[in-house]
């Protein structure tokens, strides 16, 4: 029997994987109520999606959840043994990167799901959320001001009803939420079959991972720092009536005998073990009134290239600030719509990427596979090659430029006194809809350097007024008097930086604003800041709005279309 009365909260999120929580701890944070529920009874154990890349990274930085997350992954000194044909083509060493100026964390992470799932958990319960398991949607039914969802409590087979003013579906590739809504998701199978488990292993090097290719026969096993069980994967061939022999202990152990030639690895103690058929599919639509899909409820695509959960966690970042200043009542819900508009495309190439790279690695035509041995493979050794194919995943380069939400005030014709190497300069800089890329920069009285990402994390728009002048106390005045009113009109929903060369910071000694040095213009030109500019930056670390001049109006124009003032401005 359902309760009388429905319980409530702002926002329900279906699903507590990568996707769900980020949601979770991104609308806490940002002072929404919500709810993360999910049918399984316990939390899972399985490695599942293991790479986090450099732009997840800095999500999850922005979330409060780095530390844990770069102290138990593996990121560095990464070795990977290839063998073909049960030859050892390549034992590559990826030493990794040092953090650069521009991107504090270069190189993506090993790390298991579950435990990227853990921290996050753990973060939510610091906002004070949590994750509500053995709960099942059942039913959901949506109307002008919310959605009300009927859900199963699995110990006991009570239902009860939630309403909630949005509903968002994180529950996978099988998402009940999508089904729900009526929503299918389209696109093509693969023919190949895979087996993935977490298994502990000896005889293999726990310091690399290992590959062998043959063919149409593929077997790999990768260890975890700090941890016994090792993720196996391993292609499975039908038999002659097309069944697929399930994935399993003797399974693999048969597999890594086979395909290795080798009597000494021992595989024992499985804790997950699950078979796999890889689809490119993604649904039409994002948004159904006001429920959503997210992660792998809206696309599903090969792991080949580890894009998966980093996608799915950067479908929820993108979501959550929207979602908030919808429900602040700062924005009207139209801004939803740009979510769709924005992570859509990002998922299409995702999908075109994974298939591509899902082909040249797995596929069993002869052709390919010769393609694959002989020049795929041995390219591998190359530092160059290796570095190229770690900068395609790294989802650094995804930009909205092409979207509403991008307005990029960058033509010389709005003012035409600028000298034209102003503009080239400016041209070569990010543009509005890009990510914003990180600086290190001086503070006034302070020794050591801090990064541009440390003054962006939070909920809040960053303005940043470069000038790069001599002359910076009386260049700087008009800035000053923007940055004011900037106070004025937006509170503490608009945080404004002042980017100045002064080298000792003397120029700024007085000014009551957050200032920064570039004594050396290295950020500047990083910015393609010849003289002033302003870059407006969203919660979620993409420019919104960039002008190589002090356009109060474009800046205030823009920010009114996403927060309305706290208060008016005297006139």
């Amino acid at each position: 029997m359902n309760d009388v009365a429905a319980e409530t909260t702002e926002v329900l999120v279906v699903g507590a994987g990568p996707t769900g929580l980020t949601l979770g701890c991104d609308l806490r944070r940002r002072g929404i109520g919500c709810r993360v529920i999910d049918r399984v009874a316990e939390h899972h154990g399985s490695s599942r999606g293991k790479g986090i890349q450099p732009r997840t990274l800095e999500v999850l930085a922005d979330l409060g959840a780095i530390e844990p997350i770069m102290a138990q992954g593996w990121s560095r000194n990464i070795r990977v043994r290839w063998h073909v044909s049960g030859k050892l083509l390549a034992d590559l060493h990826l030493p990794g990167r040092d953090p650069l100026p521009e991107v504090p964390y270069p190189n993506p992470v090993l790390i298991p799901q579950w435990r990227t799932e853990q921290i996050l958990r753990a973060r939510l319960e610091d906002l004070g959320g949590s994750v509500e398991l053995g709960q099942e949607l059942q039913h959901l039914t949506q109307d002008e001001s919310g959605v009300t969802a009927t859900i199963r409590d699995t110990p006991t087979g009570r239902t009860r009803t939630i309403r909630s003013r949005y509903l968002i579906g994180c529950d996978g590739g099988h998402s009940r939420v999508r089904q729900l809504l009526g929503t299918t998701l389209i696109g093509d199978t693969h023919t190949e079959h895979f087996a993935f488990g977490d298994v502990e292993i000896s005889g293999l090097d726990p310091e690399a991972a290992h590959v062998w290719f043959d063919a149409d026969r593929y077997v790999a096993a990768s260890p975890f720092r700090g941890q016994r069980a090792w993720q196996v994967q391993a292609s499975v061939l039908p038999d002659e009536h097309g069944q697929v022999e399930p994935a399993g202990l003797e399974f693999f152990q048969r597999m890594l005998r086979e395909r290795t030639g080798r009597t000494d690895i021992h595989l024992s103690h499985p804790t997950w073990l699950s078979n796999f058929v890889s689809n490119v599919r993604m649904v039409e639509h994002y948004r159904v009134g006001r429920a959503f899909l997210a992660g792998d409820a809206a696309h599903v695509h090969s792991p080949a290239g580890g894009q998966g959960m980093n996608t799915g966690i950067q479908d929820a970042y993108n979501l959550s600030w929207k979602l908030a200043l919808v429900l602040r009542e700062k924005s009207g819900d139209q801004l939803l719509d740009t979510h769709e508009e924005e992570r859509r495309p990002v998922a299409r190439a995702v999908l075109k990427g994974s298939d591509a790279g899902h082909t040249a690695v797995f596929s069993a035509h002869p052709v390919m596979t010769v393609v694959r041995e002989r020049l795929l493979m041995p390219l591998l050794r190359l530092p160059r090659i290796q570095q190229v194919l770690l900068a395609a995943g790294n989802q650094l380069d995804i930009s909205y430029r092409h979207c509403s939400l991008a307005v990029d005030v960058s033509s010389a014709s709005s003012a035409p006194q600028a000298r034209p190497g102003r503009w080239r300069r400016f041209g070569r800089g990010p543009r509005a809809g890009d990510r914003a890329p990180d600086a290190l920069l001086n503070t006034p009285g302070r020794t050591e350097q801090r990064r541009l990402f440390d003054h962006l994390h939070g909920p809040h728009f960053t303005v940043v007024l470069f000038d790069t002048g001599v002359d910076t106390r009386a260049a700087s005045q008009h800035m000053i008097a923007l940055a004011d009113r900037l106070d004025q009109l937006y509170g503490s929903d608009v945080a404004t930086h002042l980017v100045l060369p002064d080298a000792d910071g003397s120029a700024a000694a007085d000014l009551h604003h957050t200032v920064l040095l570039d004594p050396t213009l290295e950020a500047s030109h990083r910015y393609g800041v010849n003289r002033q500019a302003i870059y407006l930056i969203r919660s979620d670390g993409y420019i919104g709005l960039r002008t190589p001049h002090l356009d109060e109006h474009a800046l205030t124009d823009y920010l009114d279309t996403l927060l309305r003032p706290s208060r008016l401005a005297p006139d």
